[in-house]
């Protein structure tokens, strides 16, 4: 499953989890994913809802760019996203902040 399937699935899955749904509309913010060895998606967040799409997005206010299978691994929780971070398998540029509260909240809505 690509990583875009993998978070697309993940946003579906919070219609079952009202409380972190919530928490994650509350972020209203753009992240764009970079896929090195894929197709780039973005999810867009905002008080009318989280919309996970292909293609690009200007100005988001983070990018993320990694290989399809890091962020396989950051998303199911297989690969710290700090650790990929600081070994240099991910790149952020932007609000870091918010892609850490972005993926403490994937990790939630994932269990």
């Amino acid at each position: 499953m690509s990583s875009f399937d993998l978070l697309r699935d993940t946003v579906n899955s919070l219609e079952n989890k009202p409380d972190l749904k919530k928490e994650i509309l509350s972020f209203n913010k753009t992240f764009q994913f970079n896929v090195s060895d894929g197709n780039p998606f973005y999810v867009e967040i905002n008080s009318s809802g989280i919309k996970v799409s292909e293609g690009k997005k200007d100005s988001p206010s983070a990018t993320i760019t990694a290989t399809d299978q890091v962020l396989n691994d950051v998303f199911t929780g297989q690969l710290d996203g700090v650790k990929a971070f600081m070994q240099g398998k991910l790149k952020i540029s932007g609000d870091i902040f918010s892609v850490q509260k972005l993926s403490s909240s994937i990790m939630k809505a994932r269990k």
